[in-house]
């Protein structure tokens, strides 16, 4: 990757900027029930556009998941054309990157105008594609590709100013509930049976992204949100003086407010299928460790599908499913 990027999360701000973030190896990726079992669709995750996630990296939750449910999955190595997504069933893009600048909180767009076309039309055909672009820089980066499918994306932080919609006094870990009215009541957050059925999703830091005509609505983001657009914007947020860390809150998103939008969409295109999500880590699953001046390393923190009490994992599975064709 061109540049470094510092993923923002809470145990980053408030416990440890320079802890080491890495894939969980404890996951249980496990799948009881797999769904393929005779065939396997081919599931092509994107490693051509300097990724920050990839299959053996912070992705191999995913990828793991993926396999026991019975799907064929391969990294994608070239740039895309028809060619290359000729015999792909489901294309997986996260966190695509292309040139940082402005301190990484921007970066240049990730695909070419003819990339951008070559998915379009082999969606059309019947792909399905899973676009992942999390906090800044990465809606930068793929801002191309999803203007394409009539998707904004607003490469910043999204916050919120209520404490019942987000989790840990951490206004970026976002929670999407039955509860709190913010998950949807959708064919993929149903599932195929009652033991699918979403309860409620934890995301951990992404950006917005807007809802086209006809989409589904998985993860709504409440009227209390607001979105800033660079790291220094977020520090505030997470000021060890509470009074100031809430003061920081309310300025912020009387600055910052954002409305009508979502943190995921699904929607189809043609004989496609597409999913935008403006949110990466709570469809993998990650630590963050740091080593005291003993070299002892010490677990500090977990974020995605391995963090206890959401319905993370089976989001992930949901969603393959719906683009995939097993959820109809």
């Amino acid at each position: 990757m061109r540049g470094t990027i510092i993923v923002v999360s809470c145990f980053v701000w408030s416990v440890a900027l320079c802890a080491q973030q890495i894939a969980d190896p404890n996951f249980d990726a496990k799948v009881i029930h797999p769904t393929y079992t005779t065939t396997h669709p081919r599931v092509a995750i994107d490693e051509a556009h300097d990724n920050f996630h990839t299959q053996d990296g912070l992705f191999k939750p995913f990828a793991d998941l993926l396999r026991n449910d019975g799907y064929d999955v391969r990294p994608n190595k070239t740039k895309f054309s028809g060619a290359s997504l000729s015999g792909i069933d489901v294309l997986v893009i996260s966190n695509a990157v292309g040139e940082l600048k402005n301190d990484n909180n921007n970066s240049t767009a990730a695909f070419t105008n003819a990339e951008c076309d070559a998915v379009y039309d082999w969606v059309g055909r019947g792909g399905s594609l899973f676009l992942i672009a999390d906090h800044a820089p990465m809606g930068d980066a793929a801002a191309l590709l999803a203007k394409r499918f009539g998707v904004a994306l607003g490469n910043g932080f999204v916050f919120d100013t209520n404490p019942e919609n987000f989790e840990d006094n951490d206004p970026t870990e976002l929670v999407f509930s039955n509860r709190n009215g913010l998950l949807g009541n959708d064919l993929i957050s149903r599932g195929r049976s009652e033991a699918e059925h979403l309860k409620r999703l934890v995301a951990f830091t992404g950006e917005s992204v807007t809802i086209p005509p006809g989409a589904i609505v998985l993860l709504k983001l409440s009227p209390t949100v607001g979105e800033v657009h660079t790291r220094q914007d977020v520090q505030p947020l997470y000021d060890e003086d509470g009074s100031k860390a809430k003061r920081s809150l309310e300025e912020s998103a009387k600055k910052w407010r954002i409305s009508g939008r979502a943190m995921a969409v699904a929607f189809k295109v043609g004989r496609g299928r597409v999913v935008i999500s403006g949110e990466a880590g709570m469809l993998t699953a990650q630590v963050f460790k740091e080593k005291n001046k003993d070299g002892i390393e010490t677990l500090i923190g977990r974020t995605g599908m391995s963090v206890p009490g959401n319905d993370d994992k089976q989001y992930v599975l949901n969603v393959m499913h719906w683009l995939s064709g097993s959820l109809r």
